[in-house]
């Protein structure tokens, strides 16, 4: 039987160990949305997955549909996010992935979620420490309104004219309004039982 190779843009978001060589990936894709795929002996010294299926890594993944499992069956790394950050910009990275796993349900695609992880991922190296919070608050936020847990509303709707903006005015505006905002996403999330 032939299967039908995907290939995308993708993040990985987590990875866990399976067996002595293998990886259970959460993977967040430009074309396919959140998907959990599996990559046999991708631990291996001599697997040519290794280096571009490790936590943060992004870059070209192909994925063939078996029955009701993904797997992997190819990847090309551009980097990885992870080695791009300092440790405060690391420990963004960890939350906003946790955050992505648990809002996402099923696979169905998002790509305007993967352009704001993508785009926000790609900046954060850049983001100074005093502003990381701020970058935070907005990443989250975005993410939860393209998820439809959050309303535009005349308060918040500067913040999703361009969700690739992470620019200092903008998280000057997200300092500013910061318990408005926090306070929207705590509401989001305990309101989605998530």
């Amino acid at each position: 039987m032939a299967y039908n190779i995907y290939t995308t843009d993708a993040i990985v978001l987590k990875h866990l160990t399976s067996g002595d060589a293998d990886l259970t990936l959460f993977v967040l894709t430009r074309d396919l949305g959140l998907i959990i795929a599996s990559a046999k002996s991708a631990r291996l010294d001599k697997s040519k997955l290794k280096g571009a299926l490790q936590e943060y890594s992004y870059g070209s993944i192909s994925f063939v549909r078996a029955q009701s499992i993904w797997k992997v069956t190819n990847a090309k790394s551009e980097g990885n996010f992870y080695f791009q950050n300092q440790k405060f910009g690391q420990e963004i990275l960890a939350r906003i992935s946790r955050v992505l796993t648990q809002t996402i349900v099923g696979e169905s695609p998002h790509k305007e979620i993967f352009e704001i992880v993508s785009s926000g991922f790609s900046i954060l190296k850049d983001i100074e420490e005093n502003d990381i919070a701020n970058f935070e608050i907005l990443i989250v936020l975005r993410i939860l309104f393209e998820l439809g847990y959050v309303a535009k509303e005349k308060n918040n709707e500067m913040y999703f004219k361009d969700p690739n903006d992470w620019g200092k005015e903008i998280l000057d505006k997200t300092s500013k309004h910061r318990t408005m905002l926090v306070n929207l996403i705590n509401t989001a999330l305990k309101e989605s039982q998530l």
